[in-house]
Order: structure tokens, then C-alpha cells, then sequence
């Protein structure tokens, strides 16, 4: 039977990811897709794990058969797993109909010890008297001529990342480390940023890369202080034999200065990403292969090992784009312009002269028809690549944002084809799709799932460019978006446990990860970070400011920047006139909610008394909101303030706390005026006009024109990547790369297709269809069970909804929003229960399977 037969489940995860890695050896948990065979309804599963692809049939663990629809988030419940070790798994599920085998799938477990020493290379001062931090490392080593099961290395570089709350002195790249290199092939970059005092280790598969007999493993590793690289290769043959190779003194190193040379960095001023001048007749070239003359090398030299090391699942990829055509615009310049913006770098490959060079200035921005490549963001996008005699090849080490590109070099030099784009970000696996037929809606929501797809690294960071921060604020928008294109969990997951540990300086924001940690649950039924991470959610509250009248009285707090300040709104020109006041509407309606959130989660892990707590706590304060803050219009911006910013409604509507019965009302107030927030208060204006039933509204601003909208980012910037602001008019140094404006992308799915996940790991998924005045929209979410599809066209008079294995539908159809006109035909699946009233359609409990909505008379 092949792989993608129908009987068998596929999308296999454990851990949250497609490929795991760093997998926990007493908890791991498993997910997969249920295949559509029979009713589709899981009734039983089977899972195998196993110590090779060939040795099921006497596996390490068989669970058994088990009577459950579990199919997201499984416990392991198998002796033990080793460490550092790589298993094969697979699943089987059964529904109406019994199911066959997945194709068994490879994860590699956690490592419990580093293995190796850590290492670094000698120190070299450059004539300014600063020290120059590029160092090459490599080492050479022979495996036998027998088959290689599988090959890893795990690997770690340290380095401080720099305070997150303010520009108090740059330190760290707020990057990875290293780059690593097996036989020549680029093998991964570490690490990713901690979120406490263990090192991330990242495990790169070296599928393919080595080979029996000699082989050679290079990094190229920078860091400004702290530094370290740590490393061990992991090879198990097929015979069952295991060598390891750790990092040591055996290792050999070298100096990068003069590759390298200067210690300028590409600024900005919120960290420290070193400017790369390469100059490439000091290349050692062949050093990342193995057969390299490292004679002259040194000795790697030992540094004190890092605390125990913490498996990172989430890993910074690279891929190289087609050949990006030059365009000459005078004697030896050179432009080129990607069409979007990219994050990443460059890579140069040219015929070239020893002592010539190239300039590469890149920007995301043109000035007087040149790359700005000085930044509003005060990055500064510029190196000087110097050549040798003869071919060669360059490529950024580091990343840069931008979409222009701008090569100066001696006219003689042809760059007509030198350049591809070198892409980062971490696995994307897409799946996404959405038209209709508004055209500039469809144009907003691309630029918004583009800028998903582009910007995810190592952490939901506000922008790639001027700060690489993790912030709150940003990273909830990031994560309801990336949910909404992607069926990818772990850097939300990641982000989450990180801004947990790492708070920022607004005070709302400290409490918006136990809020992403409930829209993860919603995701995946994953509950593991309900139980390592319930009292540091609890130290975030504000419960030192419960007031007598159930409300928070707090200093709204110094300017921008000073911890616990009250935000509301960023930049401070977007804040629709917003009245400070110790009794802070906003931050009110945020802390209402956490303890909500708090509620819930506690309910799940079996804490009834802390489930009581909280849900009083957020009852009275929800109802002081409402009683002391909610006036005949709309709600005021704090206790003894009378003005009504947007923001003093949005965000309490938003946030579920406003009363049913003045929902309509808080929407018709809220439709006027148009967006008087940032492109991140616009995800809660938005989500405020769909809960109150204004879904109509909040498409109209999603494809307006004007100085506040998504299409002026388009058409006025010709940005292509959300920006961080509305115009650099309201904010000078604003990036063209920030995930926080994204907010379209998840109100389009979750609003307008209405797809929304109402119980954990989306067993049950609500869709609500809110089309507004589109005629025609058909779009996929992704789910981790599978895709939901819907396809409406009220012109034909046909509502088309299907919903994947194992999950049950709950579909709400408004019949006047829709166009419905009698008569109404309903097709939907055995067992469901279909509802009509004068005002809707609803159809609950719907088993998998498509349910069609026909109307009018067809044949006219």
C-alpha cells in the first residue's frame, strides 16, 4: 500500500513538530492525521515506536489498541526512551473501517549531558583596539564502510542577547552563533535565544551529508561576549553501532579577522550583528571539507560548559532562491529589486579579481532611486565584499531585512546573474488560501499571510530589523496569524514559555501569555505548559492593585519604556486621544481576561479551588468594567475620565467581557470613524466589530483606502511585508517587517470564513460564515486535524463547508448576511442536527464530511 494511501494517517508530530527533535524521553506527545476512511471518526488507535524502520515487528513500544478519538497531543506512556537517541514511530487509526499503518515516522530524543567540551578559537585584537570575535573551528574524522542509520549533531553557541526593555547599551546579536557545515553542506545555525539559564542545543539531521571514510564537520561562529560552541555528532549504523564525536581540544581553530576583518557592526543601537566585509583572499578555501591542510591551525581552546543543556524546537533554516537578474544602471553599479521583502541575506557567485571589490548595500526601502540602505530604523545595510583571482561564492552569514538590492564593483566585473536570495526563517508548511471577491481584500490578506510566511525565526520578535525583540503584544497577533496559514505549533509554544520567563516593559503585556497559552491549548490539546508554567502566570497578575470596587488602581507609570507603564496603544500618536488614569480601562479589560484564562486553565489540570479563585476575581471585575466604566455610548478610558478613545471599547469587546445585550450598540459605536489605533490595536478593533456582529465593518477596513489601512501599506509604501506603522510620517523609524500588523490574515479566518477551534487540539471547530457584502469567498484554515474548506458563492446560492477527520462541526449560518432566500436545501452529514429559525441556520454535531447549503431558485 503507498505511502499516501488514504488508510493510513499522515501529518505525523510529536512534540509539536512535523520533524522532532529534542523530544522529551518520558513525555513525549504525539499527534497525526486521521485518514477519511469510513465515517472518519477515530474509534481506536495503535502507535509502535521502534529502535530502526525495520524492527516493528518487535518494537521498543506498542501501545496497544486503544479505545479513544484522541489523535492530538497523545501521552507516551512506553518505558523510558535514551537519550540523544533517534526512534521510528507510527500510528494507526481506526474509524468505521479498520485503518492501516503510517508511514513511520523519525524523531531523535533530548540529549541528558552536553557530551562534548566547549570550545572557542583565538582571540586577535584589530588596530582600533577592539577585539575581533569571528572564529572558524573544524575537525576531521572517519567513519566505517558500513551503513549509517541516521546521523545528528547536536549543537549550541552561546552568547548574552541584550536587555529587552530598553536602549541602554547593545550587547549580543540577538541571533544565532554559529553556522555549521558538514562535507561542505550547510548543516544549521544555533542557537536560539533561552528563555532561562540553559543553553538551547538545536539537533541538525545530517541525512546524506557524510559519507564512509573521511569527513569533516566547520563552523563559523561569532559572539560578542560569553562565547561558546558545544557540539557532538551522533551516527548510528545500521548494524546497531553508535559513534559519537564530541567538540574538544582536538578541534582546530582559527582567527576569523582576516576573512573578516573590522569590528563594525550593521547598528540600530538595540543590539550588536556584526557588519561582514568579507575579503575573500584570506579565505581558507576548502576549510568546511574534509581533506583541508589544517596544519597551521591552533588548537581549539576549552571554555567553561554552559548549564545543562535544553533542546530547542525550533530551528532557523536556509534556502537559497533562483538567480535574481541584475539590472545595470550605470558603469559598474548594479540593482535588483526581489519583488518582497526577504529575511535573510544574499549570496554572490562571480569570476572574479584578486583585490576587487563589491559593494552590497540592501534595503527595504528606495530614496531618490537608490537602496536606502541607512535605515529608518538606524540599521545600516551596507558590506564590502573583496575578491580573489578565479571562481568563488559569498553569502551572508548573518541576516538583514529588505527587498532591494544595490552592487557596486569595477565595470569590467558582470553581475548580471551573481545573485540569489538566501532566505531564513523556520520551517514553514503553509496550506492556506483564501479569494473573493473583493480583489484588494485578497491583496490584504496575501501581504498578511506573506508576512507569516517570511518573518518566523527563532522567536515571534516585533521586527528582524531594528530591535529582533520578543514582545508580548506582537507575539499574541503573530501567533493567532501564523495559527491561520500554518498547521506549525512549536514557535508559538516556544514564544509563549519564552515572554512567560522574559517579560517586557508594558503592563498589559505581562499578561497576554497565559492568554496565548489557552489559544495553544484551543490549537493542540497540549496542556504540558499548564502544568510547569501556572504560578509564573500567576506572578504576572496585578492582584497588589485589586481595588475595592473589584477594579485595578495603578500609577499608569513613567514614559515609554519604564517598566510596568501602562501602554494602550504604540506609537503614543495612535492612542485616539486615550485619557491615562489609575483606574486603566484597558488594562483592566487585560487583567479580566487572565484571570479568566486562569480559570479555565486551572479547571484543566484539576486546581477546583484555584478555578474558583479566579473566576470570581474575573466575574467582579468583568461586572465593576461594566458597571463603573460602560456608560449609554460606549466605554470610558478610566475611572473619572469621560472621553472614549477606540481603544476603551475595542479592547473589552475584544476580550469577551462586554454584555451580550450591548454588543450591538459597543458595534455600531465602534464602525465610526474608521481606525483611530495602530496596525497592532487593529487586531482588537477588528476582532471587537466581528463579535458584536459588524463583520460587514470590519471587512470594509480591512480593504479600505486611506492613510490608516492596509492597502495605503500596499499601494502608498509598497510594502510587502506588514510594516510597523500606518506611514513613517506618525513614525520615523518604523521597520517594513512587523508581524504585529498581521491582523487580517486570522479576522479573515477566523471571522469571515468563521473557523474557530472550540475545544482543544479542535476536536469540535465552530464555522460561522460572515461574508458581509463579499458575493463570492472561498478559503482552507489549517487545523492540527486537518484543513476546514469553505466555499460560498451567493450568486449561485450554495454554501459549500468541509471539515477533516475527527472532527465535529458545528456550522452557524446567518441566513440574511448569506443572502439566503427560500427555498433552502441542507445536505449534511448522518447524525448531525439541523436547526432553522427565521434568522438562522445551525447544524451541530456534524461528523466529518462536507455539508452543502443550496437556495433560491437555481434553475431561474
Amino acid at each position: 500500500m503507498s505511502a499516501d494511501s488514504p488508510d493510513r494517517p499522515s501529518g505525523l508530530m510529536v512534540d509539536l513538530q512535523s520533524e522532532p527533535v529534542g523530544v522529551d524521553v518520558a513525555d513525549a506527545r504525539f499527534s497525526w492525521l486521521v485518514p477519511a476512511l469510513g465515517d472518519g471518526m477515530q474509534v481506536r488507535y495503535r502507535i509502535q515506536v521502534a529502535a530502526s524502520p525495520s524492527s516493528f515487528g518487535t518494537p521498543f513500544w506498542d501501545s496497544g489498541p486503544v479505545t479513544s478519538a484522541s489523535s492530538t497531543a497523545v501521552p507516551y506512556t512506553g518505558p523510558r526512551l535514551s537519550a540523544s537517541t533517534p526512534y521510528w514511530w507510527r500510528v494507526r487509526a481506526d474509524t468505521s473501517v479498520a485503518g492501516d499503518w503510517a508511514t513511520p515516522s523519525r524523531l531523535i530524543t533530548a540529549a541528558d549531558s552536553w557530551g562534548g567540551a566547549a570550545i572557542w578559537g583565538p582571540a586577535v585584537v584589530e588596530d582600533s583596539g577592539v577585539e575581533n570575535s569571528w572564529v572558524l573551528l573544524r575537525y576531521e574524522f572517519d567513519l566505517p564502510d558500513s551503513p549509517a542509520l541516521v546521523a545528528f549533531v547536536e549543537a549550541a553557541g552561546r552568547s548574552p542577547e541584550g536587555g529587552q526593555t530598553s536602549q541602554t547599551g547593545p550587547r549580543g546579536g540577538r541571533q544565532y552563533v554559529y553556522k555549521l557545515w558538514a562535507n561542505g553542506r550547510v548543516a544549521g545555525r544555533g542557537s536560539v535565544r533561552a528563555s532561562d539559564t540553559r543553553a538551547r542545543y538545536h539537533t541538525h539531521d545530517l541525512s546524506g551529508a557524510l559519507r564512509p571514510g573521511r569527513n569533516a564537520l566547520a563552523a563559523l561562529c561569532w559572539a560578542e561576549h560569553g562565547r561558546q560552541f558545544i557540539a557532538r555528532l551522533v551516527v548510528v549504523l545500521a548494524d546497531g553501532h553508535r559513534v559519537e564525536i564530541p567538540t574538544s581540544t582536538r578541534w582546530k581553530a582559527a582567527s576569523g579577522a582576516r576573512l573578516l576583518p573590522g569590528t563594525a557592526d550593521i547598528g540600530g543601537g538595540w543590539y550588536r550583528a556584526p557588519r561582514e566585509d568579507w575579503d575573500l583572499r584570506h579565505e581558507p578555501v576548502g576549510w568546511t571539507e574534509p581533506g583541508f591542510d589544517d596544519r597551521d591551525w591552533a588548537p581549539a581552546l576549552a571554555c567553561e560548559a554552559p548549564p545543562d543543556p535544553a533542546p530547542a524546537t525550533v530551528s532557523i533554516e536556509q534556502s537559497l532562491g533562483e538567480v535574481a537578474e541584475a539590472a545595470r544602471q550605470t558603469d559598474g553599479r548594479w540593482f535588483i529589486d526581489l519583488g518582497r521583502e526577504i529575511v535573510g541575506g544574499i549570496r554572490l557567485d562571480v569570476d572574479g579579481t584578486s583585490g576587487a571589490r563589491v559593494h552590497v548595500r540592501v534595503g527595504e526601502e528606495l530614496e531618490h532611486g537608490r537602496v536606502r540602505f541607512r535605515m529608518r530604523t538606524h540599521n545600516v545595510y551596507e558590506d564590502i565584499w573583496t575578491l580573489r583571482d578565479g571562481p568563488q561564492s559569498v553569502e551572508h552569514w548573518g541576516y538583514r531585512a529588505f527587498r532591494y538590492i544595490e552592487l557596486e564593483a569595477d565595470p569590467a566585473l558582470d553581475l548580471t546573474h551573481a545573485v540569489r536570495p538566501l532566505v531564513l526563517r523556520s520551517p514553514y508548511v503553509g496550506g492556506a488560501a483564501f479569494t473573493s471577491s473583493d480583489p484588494d481584500l485578497d491583496r490584504v490578506w496575501e501581504l498578511c499571510r506573506y508576512t507569516i510566511e517570511a518573518t518566523s525565526l527563532d522567536l515571534y520578535v516585533d521586527t528582524p530589523a531594528r530591535e529582533r525583540g520578543a514582545y508580548e503584544g506582537d507575539a499574541y497577533v503573530n501567533q493567532l496569524s501564523q495559527y491561520a496559514v500554518e498547521r506549525s505549533y512549536a514557535l508559538a509554544r516556544y514564544s509563549g514559555e519564552y515572554l512567560t520567563r522574559r517579560p517586557t516593559w508594558p503592563s498589559e503585556y505581562h499578561l497576554m501569555p497565559v492568554l496565548m497559552a489557552w489559544e495553544d491549548y484551543l490549537a493542540t490539546g497540549d496542556d504540558r505548559q499548564f502544568r510547569t508554567d501556572f504560578e509564573h502566570w500567576e506572578g504576572l497578575n496585578y492582584d497588589r492593585f485589586l481595588g475595592e470596587h473589584g477594579l485595578l488602581r495603578k500609577d499608569p507609570g513613567p514614559a515609554a519604556g519604564g517598566w510596568d507603564a501602562d501602554l494602550v496603544d504604540w506609537p503614543a500618536t495612535y492612542r485616539d486621544g486615550y485619557e491615562f488614569t489609575e483606574v486603566n480601562t484597558v488594562l483592566n479589560a487585560f487583567q479580566a481576561a487572565a484571570y479568566a484564562a486562569l480559570a479555565r486553565i486551572a479547571e484543566v489540570v484539576d486546581r477546583p479551588r484555584d478555578a474558583a479563585h479566579y473566576r470570581d476575581l474575573a466575574d467582579r471585575m468583568r461586572a465593576a468594567l461594566n458597571s463603573l466604566l460602560l456608560d449609554a455610548s460606549a466605554y470610558r478610558d478610566g475611572l473619572g475620565s469621560t472621553h472614549h478613545a477606540q481603544h476603551a471599547t475595542a479592547f473589552p469587546v475584544a476580550l469577551g467581557l462586554a454584555p451580550a445585550d450591548r454588543l450591538t450598540g459597543l458595534g455600531d459605536w465602534l464602525r465610526h470613524g474608521g481606525i483611530r489605533m495602530s496596525v497592532y490595536g487593529s487586531q482588537f478593533l477588528l476582532e471587537a466589530l466581528c463579535k458584536a456582529g459588524r463583520s460587514d465593518h470590519a471587512l470594509a477596513l480591512m480593504s479600505a483606502a486611506g492613510p490608516n489601512s492596509w492597502l495605503h501599506l500596499i499601494d502608498g509604501l509598497g510594502a510587502t511585508i506588514v510594516p510597523e506603522a500606518w506611514d513613517p510620517s506618525l513614525k520615523p523609524n518604523m521597520t517594513y517587517s512587523h508581524a504585529w500588523g498581521s491582523a487580517p490574515v486570522n479576522v479573515v479566518a477566523r471571522w469571515i470564513l468563521g473557523v474557530r477551534s472550540e475545544s482543544p487540539g479542535a476536536a469540535r471547530v465552530v464555522i460561522e460564515p460572515r461574508p458581509g457584502p463579499l458575493s463570492r469567498m472561498s478559503g482552507t484554515v489549517p487545523t492540527i486535524r486537518g484543513a476546514v474548506t469553505v466555499d460560498y458563492d451567493r450568486t449561485r446560492g450554495t454554501l459549500h463547508v468541509a471539515t477533516p477527520p475527527n472532527t465535529t462541526g458545528h456550522l452557524i449560518v446567518h441566513r440574511a448576511e448569506l443572502g439566503l432566500a427560500e427555498p433552502v436545501t441542507v445536505e449534511a452529514p448522518a447524525g448531525s442536527a439541523v436547526a432553522r429559525t427565521p434568522e438562522r441556520i445551525e447544524i451541530t454535531d456534524a461528523p466529518v464530511g462536507d455539508v452543502n447549503i443550496r437556495w433560491g431558485d437555481r434553475d431561474a
